[in-house]
């Protein structure tokens, strides 16, 4: 009494196609990019000058925000990741606009 298949082919279901894997930089280079940008400020500004200084931690939270806002999980951004996307976004372009304005506009500053 053998019947015959309900439907022809093999007699598992195919499998869902896997989604295709992230062609990024590595996980660990926005911590590196981040640590890099802030030692780099701290020089800058002690051995140069405050503004110049102020502009470089600007330009570090610049990259951070871009970096963030492109990376498509939180484990592709590792030390830059701390809350919801979002709220990360905004918190470092927002920081950056902010510490720009003040080294743009404190007179005196160096």
């Amino acid at each position: 009494m053998d019947h015959p298949p309900a439907f022809p082919g093999p007699a598992l279901p195919p499998r869902p196609p896997r989604p295709p894997r992230y062609r990024g930089p590595g996980p660990r280079a926005s911590l590196f990019v981040a640590t890099i940008g802030v030692v780099l400020a701290a020089v800058v500004g002690a051995f140069f000058s405050a503004r110049v200084g102020a502009l470089t931690v600007s330009a570090t939270l610049l990259v951070a925000g871009c970096w963030r806002a492109a990376a498509p999980r939180a484990t592709h951004a590792v030390g830059i990741a701390v809350r919801s996307k979002s709220f990360d976004v905004f918190l470092y372009i927002g920081g950056a606009v902010a510490i720009a304005f003040l080294a743009l506009s404190v007179p005196m500053l160096g």
